[in-house]
């Protein structure tokens, strides 16, 4: 904020001084109106008046007198010495501005998103570079962990499709990409990778999360319920938001259709329960939602990472006007 200030202060007063010659007085002695026109006519006169008498002459000179009158006092502008700092503070103006757009505004490395800090994506990089280097399962597992840590979402799945590539059997791995799947709306796929994962490794709480999350998105309320109760067995940390989504899951599974128990039923385990967002976007407060042309076009056709969500007509409905209560 403050580099802001300092550099709209340096433009606007270079801009000031760079302006100043045209906003100041005119010159004390403005050149006479066609004045080359009057030159060459007392040129002219000034050649001829030898050769006239009489009245001719007279009237000659008294057209000269006025040339002369008309002329007189012109003294041609002196040129003005130009001071360097107009152009030292724009020249400095621009240059704190370039420095503010590369900060601030400008592309950053490659791999840094919204979500990395310069420091992080030169990390970023620099483990991607070694991993695609040496091609070590060690390496690339550094490489895919710190990318899912930082939602460079692409990277990891590059990275741990690289790690099953030398290492078919990394349960970290499996596990990984089938959570990358079910963000990327792939649910079958990734219901084979994370079954596979849970089964040879029933301890790992990251992938009952993600699996209960992926039955409920299908409707299995009871299977998401025994995926979340594996959860929290296995010691995993968000306790409180999954027990509230057994609640949920129960009390849809007895067949509940207002529109807060469709929500609660598809959209609540990426959105969070109140629509404050998690793996999905935020809803409270979106402005999205005051079109529900649009949001019924995204439920039923997916978007981006957001898979289609097979909704009856009367449950589209309703859950269209719950969330407009968001």
């Amino acid at each position: 904020m403050m580099a802001t200030l300092l550099f709209l202060a340096l433009f606007l007063l270079g801009l000031l001084l760079a302006l100043r010659p045209l906003l100041g007085p005119k010159e004390p002695f403005p050149e006479p109106p066609r004045r080359e026109e009057l030159l060459k006519e007392l040129e002219v006169l000034k050649g001829e008046v030898e050769a006239l008498s009489g009245e001719e002459k007279r009237l000659a000179l008294a057209r000269m007198v006025e040339l002369e009158r008309l002329l007189e006092g012109y003294r041609p502008p002196a040129p003005r010495a130009r001071s360097p700092w107009p152009a030292v503070l724009l020249l400095g103006g621009v240059a704190l501005l370039g420095v503010g757009l590369w900060r601030y505004t400008l592309p950053r490395l490659p791999g840094e998103t919204t979500v990395t800090a310069r420091q992080e994506a030169r990390e970023l990089k620099a483990l991607a570079e070694k991993a695609q280097r040496t091609g070590a399962v060690e390496d690339l597992l550094a490489w895919g962990r710190r990318a899912y840590a930082l939602k460079a979402f692409d990277q990891a799945a590059e990275a741990y499709l690289g790690v099953l590539k030398k290492d078919p059997r990394n349960l970290e791995a499996l596990r990984r990409v089938g959570i990358l799947l079910f963000l990327g709306g792939r649910l079958e796929e990734a219901r084979l990778f994370l079954e596979i994962a849970q089964h040879a490794d029933p301890k790992a709480a990251e992938g009952w999360l993600f699996l209960g999350n992926l039955y409920f998105q299908e409707g299995r309320m009871e299977e998401a319920i025994r995926a979340w109760e594996r959860y929290l067995e296995a010691g995993g940390e968000a306790r409180e938001r999954v027990e509230a989504l057994i609640a949920m899951a129960r009390a849809q599974a007895q067949g509940g259709k207002d529109g807060q128990a469709v929500y609660q039923a598809r959209c609540a385990a990426c959105h969070g329960l109140q629509g404050e967002g998690g793996v999905g976007p935020r809803l409270k407060g979106n402005p999205l939602l005051k079109s529900p042309e649009a949001v019924r076009e995204i439920v039923l056709r997916g978007r981006g990472a957001m898979p289609a969500v097979p909704l009856s007509e009367e449950e589209l409905k309703a859950l269209l006007k719950f969330l407009g209560t968001l």
